[in-house]
């Protein structure tokens, strides 16, 4: 197929097969601004990052992945039913003022998240209870699920036995948590008693630095979400409910195809609170507040609409608009990456891509005040 991209953008063109074993072609179009705010819509950097071919992680995926973090999502997603918006690298206080904590949060389109930051800390034992230690100041807090409420404990019952896990699954790359009796049942009768010996001696725990504003951590028995503006590895619960039943009857009936009773909302990265229903239109205004130096930073999106035009080799020509289905702030580098998908299902061969943009005039609106 003869590919023409006039976009100024990376692409990619591949095939994805789907539930029900339908078969589709992705168009993904990836376009990198420069992160800038006085209310100006953002500008197109001048190094356009490449596609990325697949999920990239903090930590040692290989040899414990239940420890890792995502820290980039890869754009070979088959399609989002919704627009994801996600902050990675570190938020830092205003001024770069050393604080024991402050607020940060995020306003794009109708989605609003607002968390409290804090500086190292530690859960400190007394008795049976568990108090908090004060918070050291600090000016900067990495935006990283290891920093949010979560845990995972790691034991051999012996030199022949394999590793078992028990971890919390909803963030099992944080810290803070610790099991209870319930969740000690996942694991070896050998195993509980390793790690019942290590609860019992055990004083203090780093404890979490990001956390809802609302619903403020207090103790390592807390049955709280862990709380984040980064995208979610594949195996957090709340990606991982979505992911359809794996049993005997899905390996002898469907197998290599999804199941059944997949959900589509698997592929949402964003955290709860930052999934945009519908799609972005791509001229939003956004705020930070808590995450750059500069302070309280409003910019927005730069109203361009990516189109795509497909030809076959008999019938008619398919024209229309990608759809804007991924916003990535990146505060270390200091770039918001677009995200455009088209996702068209497999009938006769493509004879012709083209793609294309149109930059769209922009609405004035009043954001003073946000």
């Amino acid at each position: 197929m003869q590919i023409d991209n006039r976009s100024g953008f990376p692409h990619a063109w591949l095939e994805k097969t789907g539930p029900g074993g339908v078969v589709y072609d992705v168009l993904v179009l990836r376009g990198t601004f420069a992160l800038t705010g006085s209310y100006l819509p953002l500008q197109r950097a001048d190094v356009q990052a490449p596609i990325v071919y697949a999920d990239e992680y903090d930590g040692h995926p290989e040899a414990n992945p239940l420890q890792s973090v995502l820290r980039r999502e890869g754009d070979l997603t088959l399609l989002k039913q919704a627009s994801d918006i996600y902050v990675t690298g570190t938020a830092r206080s205003e001024d770069g003022v050393a604080l024991p904590g402050w607020l940060a949060g995020i306003r794009v389109g109708t989605q609003r998240k607002l968390l409290q930051l804090h500086g190292p800390r530690r859960f400190e034992r007394h008795g049976q209870e568990w108090r908090l230690s004060s918070a050291e100041p600090v000016n900067q807090v990495p935006l990283d699920y290891r920093y949010a409420f979560g845990g995972c404990y790691s034991v051999m019952a012996s030199e022949q036995s394999p590793v078992e896990r028990v971890y919390n699954p909803d963030n099992p790359a944080g810290c803070g948590w610790l099991p209870s009796e319930a969740d000690l049942t996942a694991v070896s009768p050998e195993a509980q008693a390793q790690i019942r010996q290590w609860l019992e001696g055990v004083s203090e725990l780093p404890a979490p630095q990001i956390e809802d504003v609302d619903a403020p951590i207090t103790s390592p028995h807390d049955a709280l979400p862990p709380q984040g503006f980064a995208p979610l590895a594949r195996w957090s619960q709340a990606r991982l409910q979505y992911a359809g039943t794996y049993d005997e009857h899905w390996q002898r009936e469907r197998y290599p195809l999804l199941p059944d009773d997949f959900d589509e909302r698997f592929y949402q990265a964003a955290p709860p609170g930052l999934i945009q229903p519908g799609y972005l239109t791509g001229d939003e205004f956004i705020s930070l507040l808590g995450m750059l130096p500069e302070g309280l930073t409003h910019f927005r999106l730069p109203g361009i609409l990516a189109l795509v035009s497909l030809t076959p080799f008999h019938g008619r020509t398919r024209q229309g608009p990608l759809v804007l289905d991924t916003v990535a702030i990146d505060l270390d580098a200091r770039h918001v990456s677009l995200i455009w998908r088209g996702t068209f299902e497999r009938g006769e061969p493509w004879r012709r891509l083209a793609i294309g943009t149109l930059d769209v005039p922009l609405v004035q609106e009043d954001v003073h005040g946000t």
